[in-house]
């Protein structure tokens, strides 16, 4: 099901992460999205992380992430009660020349709880050239 507000909701929870991660190369805000039993999968993540091991992965990348411009593009949600499931597509540009420098395939799943949605998993994968 498709809830508009929840939807805006999530997006600006990802924009208020992401844009401290690129411009500011400080991936905190995006690791305070997690819940506490969440889990993680990237290409660079070694495999599926669980707790600790995603704020450790983060923690990492501090300072070594390139300062680029992003877009979100193609938000979708299916909530259905207190589960949502979030996906979209990310593109990051480099400043100087505007060119892409890296497309994404994003699932992120979030549970209602006492203190508001938090993410229980999230899959990022390269968008393959088509």
């Amino acid at each position: 099901m498709n809830d508009p507000t929840l939807l805006e909701e999530l997006l600006t929870g990802a924009r208020a992460a992401l844009d401290p991660y690129f411009a500011e190369s400080d991936p905190a805000a995006y690791v305070e999205r997690f819940g506490e039993q969440a889990t993680y999968f990237d290409p660079n993540s070694g495999g599926k992380l669980e707790g600790g091991a995603i704020a450790k992965l983060f923690g990492a990348y501090t300072g070594q992430i390139p300062k680029w411009r992003y877009e979100i593009l193609n938000p979708s949600l299916d909530a259905r009660g207190d589960t949502a499931v979030f996906t979209f597509n990310l593109e990051t540009y480099d400043l100087d020349d505007d060119s892409v420098t890296s497309r994404w395939n994003t699932t992120e799943v979030h549970a209602r709880t006492a203190d508001g949605w938090r993410m229980i998993h999230a899959h990022w994968s390269h968008t393959e050239p088509g």
